[in-house]
């Protein structure tokens, strides 16, 4: 079931991410995924694996939702909150833009617990509560990074 539900929701994420207007150019939108993919990945191995705060699931359908989530979902998810954020003029619409992105990826978050994908062990929701900021502000300042550097411009001699 829970492959079904991430399957979809990593569908619909995809298909606003190809909807919205993108602010950012191919190359910036594929460095902001892979580095979000990376930083969700490693993290999630050093939580459930290496520290053993959360239990994956052993289902093998299960666990495939929760790789869909980890790999897919929260990299796109960032994605399409970079863009709108940077498309966005007003402080109000910026923090509202982080605040709708931040709750999507706590409840699913939620739904992966409900649906039997992980068991906190000495863990809780406030803590990926606060991952999930600090990824999306590293996104952020991933983007602004971005931007500032490929607006520099070559001096020659």
């Amino acid at each position: 079931m829970a492959f079904t539900i991430f399957f979809v929701c990593a569908w619909l994420i995809i298909s606003v991410f190809t909807v919205i207007p993108k602010r950012l150019t191919l190359i910036e939108n594929t460095f902001i995924f892979l580095t979000t993919s990376v930083i969700s990945i490693n993290w999630t191995w050093i939580i459930n694996e290496e520290l053993k705060y959360v239990k994956i699931t052993e289902d093998p359908s299960n666990y495939a939702g929760f790789l869909i989530f980890r790999s897919i979902i929260i990299p796109t998810l960032l994605m399409v909150q970079v863009n709108l954020y940077n498309s966005s003029s007003s402080p109000v619409k910026k923090a509202l833009i982080l605040i709708a992105s931040v709750l999507c990826l706590v409840l699913l978050t939620i739904l992966s617990r409900v649906l039997d994908v992980s068991d906190y062990k000495d863990w809780n929701l406030g803590f990926d509560a606060i991952y999930y900021v600090s990824l999306h502000l590293f996104s952020i300042g991933v983007s602004k990074l971005i931007r500032k550097s490929t607006r520099i411009e070559v001096k020659q001699p």
